[in-house]
């Protein structure tokens, strides 16, 4: 079947959620409809009713009850439909996805061989990869890593940061990590994700959720670690904590509020009172010294002890 048939035939696919970074299925189900020219529709958006043949690409044993019952109320609805099946368990939803199906896509060959011959409409299918960003990490005179929950990520400090790092006149990348927080919006993340791309655009390398050996590597091997917060930071911002825990040379926005042991160009450096960015390399060494003995100074032994001392007296 050729790609041009598959466009005149569906007009839309139906994804479980937008979640891209947390799920190589939405992510496959969104490069699929860019692909066939078509719309990627969640499976909870009253619209898929009124698409003539929408694919549906769900793993039907991950979806919620509600969304389950959502699916089976929809394919009354429909006048026809295909079905892309990454896996197949049997479950009842499933069966009558793949009894209606004008055609039914199977993933690899061991979900064909459990779905059998329906009449003839199974045809097999794959996933391709999913690597897209081909970019190898540049040489730059200036790199800067930062992590933390993507929703709470302070766009306007790192466009000052980036207007700094311009008038050093050295190159530069930075290196984000970011994790998604229970509470926050996919919405919310993905309007963060469009404006640093908008204030970094060639020089962002987005790096996703990494392990923490990851992020002791960036820590050690790039020249800046930057956080932001809102007011300042403070005193139970684990990120930065760990970032001192290493010799990295933190930047980040301090306030009334902020511990007195975080000093601008001694041990951190406040973006706020930055003309410009200090990148000679002794500097950058002391405050990285200095940052590490700061960090032991607010260890987890010296919590530890702190509690358990106030423990023994109660």
């Amino acid at each position: 079947m050729t790609h041009d048939s598959a466009r005149a035939r569906i007009d839309a696919v139906v994804t479980p959620h937008l979640n891209f970074a947390g799920s190589g299925t939405a992510r496959f189900n969104a490069v699929l409809a860019e692909r066939l020219g078509v719309p990627l529709v969640e499976v909870t958006d009253p619209r898929v009713s009124a698409f003539n043949r929408p694919l549906f690409s769900v793993k039907v044993g991950d979806l919620p009850a509600h969304e389950a019952e959502l699916v089976a109320a929809t394919i009354d609805r429909v006048p026809a439909w295909e079905v892309f099946l990454h896996n197949y368990a049997g479950l009842p939803l499933e069966e009558r996805l793949v009894r209606g199906a004008e055609i039914v896509w199977c993933g690899n060959d061991e979900v064909r061989a459990k779905v059998g011959s329906v009449d003839g409409r199974v045809e097999s299918a794959w996933a391709p990869g999913l690597v897209f960003d081909e970019r190898p990490f540049p040489d730059v005179e200036l790199s800067v890593f930062s992590f933390g929950m993507a929703h709470k990520v302070r766009t306007d400090l790192f466009r000052r940061l980036r207007d700094l790092l311009e008038r050093s006149g050295r190159s530069y990348a930075l290196y984000m990590s970011n994790a998604s927080h229970e509470t926050a919006t996919l919405e919310d993340e993905q309007v963060v994700f469009d404006e640093m791309r908008a204030i970094f655009p060639t020089a962002l390398y987005f790096l996703g959720h990494i392990s923490d050996v990851a992020v002791y590597n960036y820590l050690r091997a790039t020249t800046f670690y930057a956080a932001f917060f809102r007011g300042g930071v403070r005193s139970n911002n684990s990120s930065v904590a760990s970032a001192m825990e290493y010799g990295a040379v933190v930047i980040t926005n301090l306030d009334e509020s902020s511990p007195g042991y975080l000093r601008h160009l001694e041990n951190v450096i406040d973006l706020n009172r930055c003309s410009e960015l200090p990148t000679d390399a002794d500097v950058l060494r002391r405050i990285g010294e200095r940052a590490r003995e700061t960090a032991a100074e607010v260890s987890w032994d010296r919590l530890v002890e702190r509690i358990g001392a106030r423990d023994s007296h109660t």
